[in-house]
């Protein structure tokens, strides 16, 4: 008796946790430039979907939202690559990737990208299976401005009574401004995703939440 109770605790215990695991998607980023036009990057989207594999964060508040229950989950981060193999997959148009979260059993996490001329902005957003926000971060990047001296040195070669000899000429302009226009940096990226997995108590899936 004591046998198939332990193993009816195995089982229940099992089903908890696989209850309360996280499965991430990491759609597409959306990136805006200053003449109005939206597209993507493909170099940025490799960079999130490298970035967002590091949960940390996402696992330490889901921990701690979860207290005193014990969380007892996994998270699991998929991309545009691997979606199909998630648990379950359904058919869904991902263009609109928080809606297939409810289909899929997944949050979403959003990237938007504003580039402007003198500064850019990253914004992640995370949404939970019902199309909920959860969590999201920003971070802006100033371009900056760097001044160029402008100067000449010519040397000339002149024939006097007492042999030849160099002359030099030095001239010097005012300095001329150069604007280094707002580039979003990988440091960047992965500052708004540790701000955007620093998920509020919405997050948590145990029975008892703080």
């Amino acid at each position: 008796m004591l046998t198939i109770l332990f193993f009816m605790s195995l089982v229940f215990a099992n089903q908890d946790s696989a209850e309360q695991n996280v499965q991430v998607y990491v759609d597409i980023t959306e990136v805006h430039d200053p003449g109005g036009k939206t597209g993507t990057s493909m170099p940025l989207n490799i960079l999130v979907s490298d970035i967002a594999q590091s949960t940390g964060t996402l696992r330490h508040q889901m921990q701690y939202h979860s207290n005193p229950t014990n969380w007892q989950g996994d998270i699991k981060v998929f991309d545009w690559k691997n979606i199909k193999h998630i648990p379950n997959f359904e058919q869904c148009d991902y263009s609109d990737a928080i809606s297939c979260g409810s289909v899929n059993n997944h949050w979403t996490l959003r990237t938007v990208v504003l580039v402007g001329e003198k500064y850019s902005t990253i914004t992640m957003k995370l949404y939970d299976q019902q199309g909920l926000q959860i969590g999201h971060g920003q971070k802006t990047r100033w371009g900056t401005i760097r001044w160029k001296p402008r100067w000449k040195l010519t040397k000339v070669k002149e024939q006097g009574p007492f042999g030849g000899a160099t002359k030099e000429i030095f001239e010097m302009w005012p300095p001329e401004m150069q604007e280094i226009p707002p580039l979003i940096r990988p440091f960047d990226v992965r500052q708004t995703m540790i701000s955007t997995y620093f998920v509020d108590k919405t997050a948590c899936v145990t029975s008892n939440c703080k």
